[in-house]
């Protein structure tokens, strides 16, 4: 049976020397983390060089792994431990939206070891998953499957559900069905349950019309700009219908007044018209 240790072992890195990193933040939805390395690197790297007590030895290797919302624990890179410091005040953790000053802030350096694993290579990390720093000389975790990536399937748009707020994070291959795709979608304030139907008809589709909303809180939309006056609200963005793309606007208008009327979106949401 092949393991970690093994692939440590065949690079000429001695496993006395290496902290295995299983991260899984109960904080984040499942999957988040691994969205966040996947496509917004620089975010994962502040979360994971930012924690709560000093865990990870200088000088030690740091072989770091996510795991993914299908509960796979993937290896995402080698890391070697250069000194801690503390996060200055006013320091905001992106993903967790929380203050983190104060907190021991390590310089992590990425290494090209095992590179060729990244985001290939699964673990069986063992019951013992409260413990997520453990020593490798200690665990001889087993290879349990190398695959070309580990991006999660697409739910599908019944399914799809999302906060705005992560849509430029989503796996690129989710990006890219939403941006193949024109259709009807709803809006949800999370925190009023007010509603708010519209409609993607532009170049990039669904996803364009989102990112526009995880640009600026309101896409050029008159109600939701009214609604950021008090603050940005967070909304939540699902999919109603979907149409083919060559469905004509006046069609998808058409379909879109229909949701607003079915989900009395004029009268007690969002819609203005």
């Amino acid at each position: 049976m092949l393991t970690f240790n093994d692939l440590l072992t065949l690079q000429g890195v001695d496993p006395r020397q290496v902290r295995l990193v299983r991260h899984q933040d109960r904080r984040l939805r499942a999957g988040r983390l691994y969205e966040a390395w996947h496509n917004d690197r620089e975010t994962f790297e502040n979360y994971q060089s930012a924690q709560v007590r000093d865990v990870f030895p200088i000088d030690a290797f740091l072989a770091s792994f996510i795991v993914t919302d299908a509960g796979k624990t993937v290896f995402v890179g080698m890391y070697s431990v250069g000194s801690v410091g503390s996060c200055p005040p006013g320091t905001t953790d992106a993903l967790l939206n929380s203050d983190v000053s104060g907190q021991f802030k390590y310089d992590l350096q990425l290494l090209d070891v095992l590179s060729e694993y990244r985001d290939k290579l699964a673990i069986e990390w063992g019951p013992g998953t409260r413990v997520w720093v453990q020593q490798a000389a200690n665990q001889a975790k087993p290879v349990i499957e190398l695959a070309e990536q580990y991006e999660p399937k697409f739910p599908g748009f019944r399914r799809f559900i999302r906060l705005v707020d992560d849509v430029p994070t989503l796996p690129s291959g989710w990006q890219q069905v939403l941006r193949s795709v024109k259709g009807v979608y709803l809006l949800v304030d999370v925190e009023t349950g007010q509603q708010y139907v519209g409609s993607a008809k532009g170049e990039d589709s669904l996803l364009g019309r989102w990112m526009d909303y995880a640009t600026d809180g309101h896409g050029g939309n008159l109600a939701l700009k009214e609604a950021t006056k008090m603050g940005r609200p967070t909304y939540q963005v699902s999919v109603l219908e979907v149409v083919d793309e060559n469905t004509p606007d006046e069609t998808i208008e058409q379909t879109e007044s229909y949701w607003k009327g079915k989900l009395l979106s004029r009268e007690f949401g969002l819609n203005l018209g």
